[in-house]
């Protein structure tokens, strides 16, 4: 899979506290919701919708989608809700739920650009993709997961992202998705990636 962050990463060591994965479907799951919400081709859409359902099943409930036209309405309500062009009603990033008003490239994507800048990292195409996108940041995560148990400054950074950035909108976004999506594929999506966030919590405690 393609990295859309300037970085390499791999599986880590986590916390050994109570979760729903192990630390490798963690990962796993992680890069492919990245994946997920960083506008799939649509050819691409039922392997990769495959792949999470492996992962998840235990947890999550996918319906069943066989014919052409169940892929094409879960592909047009993705676009109603993350991509547009109508007025997106689950916007994909931070900035749309942490400023006073609603923006894009405002200053929590800044915040965000600055605390890779800091690190060293910036995303693929900066400037083209608001650096606070949930795909940027869900792989931010899985780096800084991976190089907080050797360096302090990871450590910190990686829990000012999940709880001081992250938790103020991405259960916004989840409520978002959750309200407006119109078809169970969606559906199921989000809920995977709210019990993707909740283990990430729960590993960083």
């Amino acid at each position: 899979m393609k990295k859309i962050l300037n970085i390499s990463a791999s599986t880590g060591e986590l916390s050994a506290l109570p979760s729903l994965f192990s630390c490798s479907d963690w990962h796993g799951v992680g890069l492919l919701l990245r994946d997920f919400y960083m506008f799939p081709q649509a050819d691409t859409l039922p392997q990769l919708i495959n792949k999470i359902e492996k992962y998840c099943r235990a947890q999550v409930t996918f319906p069943l989608l066989n014919l052409n036209d169940d892929w094409r309405d879960a592909e047009y309500d993705f676009n109603r809700l993350f991509v547009g062009p109508q007025a997106l009603l689950a916007p994909p990033y931070a900035s749309a739920y942490l400023e006073t008003e609603p923006q894009l490239m405002g200053n929590s994507t800044q915040e965000i650009r600055g605390l890779l800048h800091a690190l060293g990292l910036s995303v693929r195409d900066e400037n083209q993709i608001p650096d606070d996108h949930i795909s940027y940041e869900i792989e931010l995560c899985l780096v800084l997961i991976k190089q907080a148990p050797q360096q302090p400054i990871y450590q910190e950074a990686l829990a000012w992202l999940v709880s001081d950035h992250m938790g103020h909108w991405l259960p916004k976004f989840i409520a978002n998705s959750e309200n407006q999506a119109q078809t169970p594929l969606l559906l199921a999506i989000t809920r995977v990636l709210s019990l993707w966030f909740n283990d990430l919590q729960r590993r960083i405690s």
